[in-house]
């Protein structure tokens, strides 16, 4: 995700949980946990769900630099099968202009189609006018920038 595109979960039979860990609440792939978390933090679990149960849902994105554009189509939960409990936490943020399983599972789930795939990086690997906050920026060079702004948000 970086900006705009859809979560998307595991497999829809996995179980997720919503739990509070130093007073955020994080979804996360149940299976994941000790992996993420090996330390064992004190953490409270507030709701488990079904993977099939949280699509559909919307989520206010990181940036808000395509949420015009895409208001309809993005920011919500959808499903696919290529996302493993072996790595990560079961949940992945799409973005269908870079990479085959995220233009795919996008094109099928109605966020983007062949002729529209949204790309705010120009040839040279830099944020185009369409993250204003970052134009101009090698992708890789705006990395804390970007880990920073979403710090600042409280995210």
């Amino acid at each position: 995700m970086l900006f705009r595109s859809r979560i998307k979960l595991q497999k829809q039979s996995m179980r997720y949980f919503l739990f509070i860990l130093t007073s955020a609440r994080y979804i996360l792939l149940k299976a994941r946990l000790c992996a993420l978390y090996p330390k064992k933090p004190n953490y409270d679990v507030l709701e488990t769900y079904l993977g099939k149960d949280l699509v559909g849902l919307t989520y206010t994105p990181l940036f808000d630099y395509f949420v015009e554009q895409f208001r309809e189509k993005a920011f919500r939960v959808v499903s696919d099968n290529y996302v493993t409990a072996e790595s990560g936490t079961g949940i992945v943020h799409q973005a269908p202009g870079f990479g085959e399983d995220d233009f795919r599972v996008c094109v099928s789930s109605g966020i983007a189609t062949n002729v529209n795939v949204p790309c705010p990086i120009d040839a040279n690997g830099r944020f185009t006018n369409e993250v204003p906050d970052f134009q101009g920026v090698y992708v890789k060079d705006a990395d804390k920038d970007l880990i920073q702004a979403i710090k600042t948000k409280g995210r």
